[in-house]
């Protein structure tokens, strides 16, 4: 009888227990649940205010959520354990939790839920009341999508009722760390004014920024500084680099933002034009010495760093860079302050231009890789614009810099062309007193030889006779230079038989032959040519005279070769030769190469009047030179087309006035080649366009005009190109501008030899008339 009545009471016990157990420990989930979520509410007492919801009065704080749990278990499941505050840490856990409650005391129900920051991914929002719960996700879908995307993040509309309580838990989740999130609760109406006041503030940076990228590459298309060009891109590519952290890729591709391989590029060449710019502002060459190593070094720390980029992980990428732009910034400010002490000026401003750059990127290092600290609450940050304002500080800082640099560089070329003009003058007024003194000393050294006897004596008197020959013919040399140089030889063509030419020049330089125990040897060429006998004598002179004096052993052999229309004088010697890189500058005043013994007479000018003179008459000269095997030199004059011409027909035809027609838009630039070409005795007419010029009728042997007008004209192309056959047509623009068949690009600085030449050719066209009327 017992036995029974002893189960079932024992039955009973046990179930009665577990239900007490079972009680006990939803209550304690419930004291958990409430000590987890223990925090005041945010009170909405009016829809003119933002509430910050990260506050550690009015949230829990971020709670690593547990793996495999959804958002919407949230209210129910408070987890326990690590709490990481208003600073989710998510290197260590990629899904956080923040609980809220929020108590709306106003009239709205429209309210934005807004989280800034870009860099978290399908972050979500539960808001439950006592009628029940709605969970929505933040998208970037941009315009299509529910989530409105602002300037500093994404906001979702919130239904919240009037007088009624309402517990939020707002779930963040990222991969790697971000900037501390701001989370903020608004209403409808004051969301959409903030948004657009940021959107506004937004749009003009951007606006401001990719004007001053346009003005620097036209400023360097104009000015062909390449600095302006190096600045404007390394802008461009920061601006690229910000944007890429903005809400334009969620508009754009509907994307939050990502660290691919192709962010880690943008930043390595973002690095490189910073290189590149602070380079040529500074001038930094091979002859820098440390500082172009320094730039080097950096050029290749940064190279190899992106290229080993796309196999380290986060972590390492990101340490590589903060040491790569650390590297970078180091070398740019260190150039920046060494100038500074050396030359001050612009270069104080120039490096002011980096300090905005340098502390933004500062901060970003600091805020990514430095210990975290303590917040009671997180507002909005505004870092995404304020970026932006402080690139365009530091893009017009740097640009007054390259103003002021290009005006010191302008000063400087004005006062080494002043300079230049002062010595062109100094030595043409000072040349007749230089000569003087050198005939005098030649008459008295023809005097004094007779009452020189001793054997002694004579070798003294041939060493200083020798010593006045060589310094008249550098005083010659100078006195001509500087004639050519300032535009007052005027060449007068004639015709010019070679034979006679290259006779005097072998009785003149066989005695000097024989003294260095060369060979000079003279072929016969019976060809006329027609050019200005002295200017054509000067130039032979100087090249037989180098060949003699840089040949040792061998001979030297002067000739010519009929071309066509063309007669190429040749002067050959087995000298000493150069190389590629002496030959570039043997024509640059007083150059020598280096291997060139010292002990070689002469000012080292020769080569350099040569030069002036085939630019004045229109010649070309050719350089052939192997080093240890000698040189050989060839200028190509244009025969005369009539050999049995009378040379008073020649020097006529020479002499007379040749007929320009100038189409110039630039008042002060026309004015200053019509008065250069008159002081020619050129006859100048003036026209407003090409078309008015052809129909002038008007008989011209050069057309000159610029590429404005040569752009505007009317004219068929078939026409435009016969124009260049009936005269000599030439337009004045860039180097690399296309131009109609046979027309002649002359340079905008408009060099006296450039006009020479052009009129050299006119008048070498002279054996037919020349018309602007044309067949249409």
């Amino acid at each position: 009888m017992n036995r029974p009545l002893s189960c079932g009471a024992e039955r009973g016990f046990s179930a009665g227990t577990f239900l007490i157990v079972c009680l006990v420990m939803v209550l304690a989930g419930l004291r958990v649940a409430q000590a987890a979520t223990a925090f005041h509410a945010i009170e909405l007492t009016g829809p003119d205010n933002r509430y910050p919801l990260i506050s550690n009065v009015y949230s829990s704080g971020f709670i690593p959520a547990p793996e495999g749990l959804a958002l919407d278990k949230a209210p129910d499941t408070v987890p326990a354990g690590e709490r990481f505050g208003l600073s989710p840490d998510f290197r260590q856990h990629g899904r956080y939790w923040l609980y809220t409650r929020v108590v709306n005391l106003t009239e709205t129900s429209d309210w934005m839920l807004h989280i800034s920051n870009f860099g978290f991914r399908q972050s979500g929002v539960l808001v439950r009341s006592d009628e029940g719960q709605v969970v929505q996700r933040f998208g970037n879908g941009g315009y299509g999508d529910p989530t409105d995307i602002n300037t500093l993040g994404r906001a979702v509309n919130l239904s919240l009722q009037a007088g009624k309580s309402y517990l939020v838990v707002v779930e963040l989740n990222a991969r790697r760390g971000t900037w501390h999130p701001y989370i903020g609760l608004m209403s409808g109406q004051q969301y959409a004014a903030w948004a657009m006041h940021l959107d506004l503030a937004f749009k003009v940076a951007i606006g401001v920024i990719l004007g001053l990228v346009v003005l620097g590459l036209v400023c360097w298309l104009l000015m062909s500084e390449v600095a302006f060009f190096w600045g404007a891109l390394s802008s461009l590519l920061m601006l690229v680099y910000y944007l890429g952290h903005s809400s334009i890729p969620a508009l754009i591709w509907q994307s939050a933002y990502i660290e691919t391989d192709w962010f880690w590029w943008l930043v390595s060449s973002t690095l490189m034009t910073q290189l590149a710019f602070a380079g040529s502002f500074l001038r930094i060459n091979r002859a820098s010495g440390r500082w172009f190593q320094a730039f080097a070094g950096a050029a290749l720390l940064t190279l190899v760093i992106c290229l080993l980029a796309t196999a380290l992980p986060m972590e390492a990428k990101v340490r590589l860079y903060v040491l790569d732009y650390l590297v970078v910034s180091l070398v740019i400010l260190g150039s920046g302050v060494a100038k500074v002490r050396r030359e001050g000026s612009y270069y104080f401003i120039y490096l002011l231009g980096w300090f905005p750059v340098v502390l933004s990127m500062l901060q970003v290092v600091l805020v990514t890789q430095g210990a975290s600290r303590a917040f009671q609450e997180v507002t909005e940050s505004y870092k995404m614009l304020h970026v932006l304002y402080i690139q365009i500080l530091h893009m017009l800082l740097h640009a007054v810099a390259l103003i002021l640099r290009v005006r010191a560089l302008r000063d400087e070329k004005v006062r080494a062309e002043y300079l230049s003009q002062s010595k062109s003058r100094f030595i043409a007024q000072s040349s007749h007193d230089l000569s003087q003194p050198l005939n005098s000393m030649s008459i008295f050294l023809e005097h004094l030889q007779p009452h020189v006897q001793g054997l002694d004596g004579k070798k003294i008197l041939y060493r200083l006779k020798n010593t006045h020959r060589q310094m008249s013919e550098s005083f010659k040399s100078i006195m001509d230079l500087s004639k050519l140089e300032s535009g007052a030889i005027r060449p007068e063509l004639k015709a010019v038989q070679l034979n006679d030419l290259f006779a005097r020049l072998q009785n003149e330089y066989r005695v000097l032959a024989r003294e260095k125990g060369i060979e000079l040897r003279f072929h016969p060429c019976s060809a006329t040519v027609f050019s200005d006998p002295m200017l054509l004598d000067r130039m032979l002179r100087n090249l037989v005279s180098n060949a003699v004096k840089y040949t040792d052993t061998g001979r030297v052999v002067v000739g010519c070769r009929r071309r066509g229309r063309e007669v190429a004088i040749q002067v050959l010697d087995t000298g000493c030769g150069m190389d590629d890189s002496a030959r570039q500058h043997i024509f640059d005043i007083y150059h020598r190469a280096a291997d060139v013994p010292q002990k070689t007479e002469g000012a080292g000018i020769g080569l350099s009047i040569v030069r002036h003179i085939a630019e004045l008459l229109g010649y070309p000269v050719n350089v052939i030179s192997r080093p240890g095997q000698g040189s050989t030199f060839t200028l190509s004059v244009p025969v005369l087309a009539d050999p049995a011409l009378p040379r008073s027909a020649a020097a006529d035809q020479g002499d007379s006035a040749l007929k320009v027609s100038l189409v110039i838009q630039d008042d002060a630039l026309r004015d200053a080649l019509s008065a250069r070409l008159q002081s020619w005795q050129c006859q100048v007419s003036v026209f407003r366009s090409v078309d008015e010029a052809w129909q002038s009728g008007w008989p011209a042997a050069v057309l000159l005009c610029d590429a404005a007008a040569l752009t505007q004209t009317a004219l068929p192309a078939d026409a435009v190109q016969r124009l260049a056959q009936d005269l000599v047509a030439a337009c004045v623009c860039a180097t690399d501008a296309a131009l109609p068949a046979q027309w002649i690009g002359v340079s905008p600085q408009l060099l006296p030899s450039q006009l020479r030449a052009l009129l050299n050719v006119a008048a070498r066209r002279r054996q037919s008339p020349m018309s602007l009327d044309m067949p249409t």
